[in-house]
């Protein structure tokens, strides 16, 4: 027995739940039995698919309101549980929830007993087209429904606590316990509803000619149009045709599916489609080139609407180009990951969204509701006074010509990353002893606010924060200003006030890395937007090479990467600074992604072992690089002819 009753509780007719099992506790932990489920398609797979989808929406759920159901056993680098130790920093930085004593539930089934009662039944997908699994998250986060594919026949076994399983389908096995279905997203005889013609069921619209968009274009229709979904939360995750190809990018958290609790929490729509207008994605090889683009332009144009363009809009996941939509090992597509990473961040900048750029993470439901200061400060911005003691500037005003060179640490726009690295990163030994800028983009907080609060609350005189890439959410500023290929008006204005918010709690004023892809320079509004909230100054691809515009330092980033090999980076940086000649200081950036604070050491280190031969390379953090960058570039401009 999978459920420990036969009783129903029967709700608007037709939404059918076993009556609760067990007592529920008002704090509870699922250890994970996923992290060593082989990675070969077969029942065992499949089962772990079907039973993660499943827990994912039922944790988002029950979290909805309040913290009530935690996991464990996501892995990090190291293969320490990653869960665990964010469980003991929360409880560490004073969260009462996190300082309680949980009840470690066994098994899934125990917490379908403790919990299931306040789902309202299931929403069965269909296993041969994958979008609806995708679609069936979000249908749960809608309704309060539980995802369970369509496999009437036998299921595998996934662990010892779940021995019940073998030989039977999770599907059978909740409809055995009682639970009635709520939504069909396949047809009662397991046949497919969405095939591709005719007209897209329940409406009026022709099909796209493809299942896949079908799919997607019926969620649409019923609850996105409708309303009835959130507008401003989505997650763009690999739907089931990760099942096929499960070894692409290694391990079994790949399939994204421990993201989506947060998303069905925030009643949120999914969809996973190609953003290119030329291509025909491997998934979906009879579809026309460009239908999975134009139904994604469909869905976002909706959200806008839905928003009435007063709200940004989250877009949490990544284009899985190791699976679809690129060039990359078998993905099938036709452009590279880097150019298909830009091309769906100039369809979101479109249609005022931002990504996070999400790899796979766990508990985002919960940690949502980590409480959090209205404010949370560093050290002031550099003064004239500060930047005399220090060196830089002197008795006149001038400042000293030197060679100033700092770091942008990144890349941190995804709270996923900021979870997984930060424990190995902030705990480096060498963590202080050169000056970083920590760029970890402040809408992070949302899913991951302990590690901003964590960090924050330990950093020493050598750690700085300033935004990541872009600023409160990645995306292309330029494709906020008019002319737009969506049509819509400007959303430079919108950015600013959602980023206000942002930079205003985590009191940032330095954007270190303004990701501009294909999107055109920005032009006096983006600027004048930036210096609202950014007075600091911003970096960028497509800005001036230094200038301050309006009041406002703007500079190109000079290295927009450095080899891994320390020497290497080394060399790159100092092949760059060049001796100060004529009295002209200089002052360059490198974009770092995801290296150790011993690491920065080591290329420091190196940097000043050369230092005799054209004199002190001055490692200074991004707020005060900009700020002597300013006020050299601002006596230069105000010099008598």
């Amino acid at each position: 027995m999978f459920v420990g009753s036969q009783s129903f509780i029967t709700t608007c007719g037709r939404r059918l739940v076993p009556v609760q099992g067990m007592p529920e506790p008002p704090l509870v932990h699922y250890p994970m039995p996923y992290g060593q489920v082989t990675l070969t398609p077969g029942p065992t797979l499949t089962r772990a698919y079907d039973e993660a989808a499943l827990l994912a929406a039922l944790q988002g759920i029950v979290n909805r309101d309040t913290p009530r159901l935690y996991v464990l056993g996501m892995p990090a680098p190291d293969g320490s549980d990653l869960d665990a130790f964010w469980w003991q920093r929360m409880g560490e930085l004073g969260w009462s929830v996190a300082r309680r004593k949980p009840y470690v539930a066994n098994s899934l089934n125990e917490l379908l007993q403790m919990f299931g009662h306040r789902t309202r039944g299931l929403v069965v997908w269909d296993p041969n087209v994958a979008a609806t699994a995708n679609v069936a998250a979000m249908v749960a986060g809608v309704l309060d429904l539980l995802p369970v594919a369509y496999r009437p026949a036998s299921g595998g076994k996934v662990s010892e606590s779940q021995s019940s399983a073998e030989g039977v389908s999770l599907y059978t096995q909740l409809r055995s316990a009682g639970f009635g279905v709520a939504v069909w997203l396949v047809n009662r005889d397991g046949s497919s509803m969405f095939t591709g013609k005719g007209t897209i069921p329940g409406t009026n619209l022709p099909s796209s000619g493809s299942a896949k968009n079908d799919a997607y274009r019926w969620a649409q229709a019923h609850y996105l149009d409708r309303g009835r979904c959130a507008a401003d939360h989505m997650a763009y995750c690999i739907d089931a045709y990760w099942l096929r190809h499960p070894k692409v990018g290694g391990g079994f958290w790949k399939s994204m599916l421990t993201n989506h609790d947060y998303f069905v929490a925030k009643r949120g729509f999914f969809f996973d489609l190609d953003p290119w207008p030329d291509e025909t994605p491997i998934d979906d090889p009879g579809a026309k080139p460009g239908t999975d683009a134009a139904t994604l332009n469909g869905i976002l144009l909706s959200a806008n609407e839905r928003t009435g363009r007063r709200r940004m809009i989250n877009v949490g996941g990544f284009p899985p180009y190791g699976s679809k939509y690129s060039n990359f090992g078998s993905a099938g597509g036709t452009h590279s990951p880097v150019a298909t990473e830009w091309r769906y961040a100039q369809t979101l900048s479109g249609y005022n969204a931002f990504m996070e750029a999400d790899t796979y993470m766990t508990n985002g439901s919960f940690i949502h509701h980590f409480p959090l200061k209205s404010r949370y400060t560093q050290s002031a911005p550099p003064d004239l006074a500060s930047l005399r003691a220090r060196g830089y500037v002197d008795a006149a005003g001038r400042v000293v010509p030197k060679r100033y060179f700092g770091f942008y640490v990144g890349d941190f726009d995804s709270p996923a990353f900021l979870l997984r690295l930060m424990p190995q990163f902030w705990n480096d030994p060498a963590r202080g002893a050169v000056p970083l800028s920590w760029a970890f983009d402040p809408n992070l907080s949302l899913r991951a606010g302990p590690a901003m609060v964590w960090t924050r609350q330990t950093a020493t005189a050598n750690d700085s924060f300033v935004a990541g890439d872009s600023g409160a959410g990645y995306l292309n500023p330029g494709r906020l200003e008019e002319p737009r290929a969506s049509g819509l008006p400007s959303g430079m204005d919108l950015w600013a006030t959602h980023c206000n918010r942002f930079y205003q709690q985590w009191d940032l004023q330095v954007t270190g890395f303004i990701i501009e892809g294909n999107a055109p320079a920005m032009k006096t509004h983006g600027l004048d937007a930036y210096r609202s909230f950014s007075p600091g100054g911003i970096i960028g691809q497509k800005l001036p090479k230094q200038a301050v515009i309006g009041g406002l330092p703007v500079k190109a980033m000079d290295i927009g990467g450095l080899p891994t090999d320390v020497q290497a980076a080394a060399g790159v940086i100092r092949n760059r600074l060049f001796s100060p000649a004529g009295g002209i200081p200089q002052f360059k950036v490198a974009r770092v992604v995801w290296q150790p604070p011993s690491w920065y050491k080591a290329v420091v280190d190196d940097l000043h072992a050369g230092d005799a031969i054209q004199g002190p390379i001055e490692i200074v953090d991004l707020a005060t690089l900009l700020a002597l960058m300013a006020r050299y570039e601002s006596s230069r401009t105000s010099a008598p002819a």
